[in-house]
């Protein structure tokens, strides 16, 4: 059954699962909930289309990101297994099918959505992926903290943030 696991913010490690449609917002008579301040009474929604999962942004302020790439209203993007969501500040994972048992919710959680695995060398196919891994990691990180305003934290608290999520 499709799932969204909120990753970040007051509800982190929360799982909302449905079977058709999920309306997501501050209102109250949305399914999916949620609170964060970027996000709109009616933010988006996700439904099943065909045999597809789609997720639809309903004119939010902030936007509906799928794997970074805003959704402007009314675009419909279908989810695959592990993207990632934003709404607002709030950072989400889609599941296909529920996540696995002991799932460990963290924000190193890039490494399947960024296009990094199987990244070859143009001129002789060296694979770029462990060279490049600390860079990427770094890139990830810095994604991370600009997206969901961490930037703006005091230092020693977005320090303690960083060394909670490795």
């Amino acid at each position: 059954m499709p799932t969204l696991e909120i990753l970040s913010g007051k509800l982190s490690g929360k799982t909302f699962t449905f079977t058709e449609e999920a309306k997501i917002g501050k209102d109250d008579t949305c399914p999916i909930r949620i609170t964060d301040p970027g996000v709109s009474r009616f933010h988006a929604q996700i439904r099943r289309e065909g045999g597809a999962v789609k997720i639809e942004d309903l004119g939010s302020s902030n936007g509906t990101y799928v794997n970074f790439k805003k959704r402007s209203k009314g675009d419909k993007a279908s989810l695959k297994d592990k993207d990632i969501i934003f709404f607002g500040r709030t950072v989400s994972k889609f599941w296909a099918e529920a996540p696995p048992d002991g799932a460990a919710v963290s924000l190193d959680l890039l490494r399947q959505t960024v296009p990094i695995r199987g990244l070859k060398c143009p001129s002789c196919s060296q694979s770029l992926e462990n060279a490049f891994a600390s860079q990427i990691q770094e890139a990830e990180r810095v994604e991370i903290i600009r997206r969901l305003g961490l930037h703006q934290l005091p230092p020693a608290q977005l320090k303690q943030l960083l060394s909670q999520a490795k």
